[in-house]
């Protein structure tokens, strides 16, 4: 019999467990700018709704702002300036998209298991006759690795409580989800998991030069639902829904 492929089983974080809109913020750098706003959804449009950090330059010459060194009009962008720009003055927007609020947990390690660290005892009596009692799990998974990147769901505030070494149930309890996909469809994959409530807890903060990582462990805590999961590979995030028999 074949063995079933570790990508089929799947774990996943979040903070809400619930979807999350797109956001987006922009700060600037310029003498005459006093302000700048952006809509998300409008932002999210021009650049085919990709989170990422974009920065917009103006050029004295012919009036324009470009990104990345192409003209665009930043109107279209849903971006307003308040203030007459200069030459080289910027514009830099923190675009994340909307996403189904799951993230997939295991981009920066090659292997990662939830250890269900059972408490059981074996006793024996005078009479020679054993028992065994079994009094449930204490499960965890613990990523050694995960490199801070702007564009994942649980970055932001995972480097908040980090920082601030907050440990209150608000900070800190999000939900878990394992996941066992039954179908894959180009880049989507689908199928059903367990859901819980768990601690996220931050072990560390820095890393090596190949970036910033804050090593969690997860702490899966209380009883489980199923739901239904699509997951997208390219994004690495999943929406979770009503699971139907």
């Amino acid at each position: 019999m074949a063995k079933d492929a570790r990508q089929k089983l799947i774990f996943f974080a979040s903070w809400t467990g619930t979807a999350v809109d797109a956001t987006a913020s922009a700060t600037f750098e310029g003498s005459s700018i006093t302000a700048v706003t952006v809509t998300a959804a409008t932002f999210g449009e021009q650049v085919s709704n990709t989170s990422g950090e974009y920065i917009f330059t103006y050029s004295s010459t012919g009036s324009t702002w470009k990104l990345s060194g192409s003209a665009v009009t930043i109107a279209n962008y849903g971006i307003v300036v308040t203030g007459t720009a200069s030459n080289n003055d910027t514009i830099t927007v923190n675009y994340v998209a909307s996403n189904g609020g799951w993230e997939a947990l295991g981009k920066d390690v090659d292997d990662l298991s939830k250890a269900l660290n059972p408490d059981t005892e074996n006793t024996k009596n005078v009479l020679g006759e054993s028992a065994f009692e079994h009094k449930g799990y204490q499960s965890t998974v613990g990523l050694d690795t995960y490199y801070m990147d702007p564009g994942r769901i649980m970055y932001e505030h995972l480097l908040d409580v980090a920082m601030r070494e907050a440990y209150a149930e608000s900070d800190l309890l999000g939900y878990f989800a394992e996941a066992y996909f039954t179908s894959a469809s180009g880049t989507t994959m689908t199928g059903y998991c367990y859901v819980r409530r768990a601690w996220i807890v931050p072990q560390s903060t820095g890393g090596n030069t190949a970036g910033l990582s804050i090593p969690f462990t997860v702490n899966p805590q209380g009883g489980v639902e199923k739901k239904a999961i699509t997951y997208d590979m390219v994004t690495n995030t999943a929406t979770v829904s009503t699971w139907t028999d």
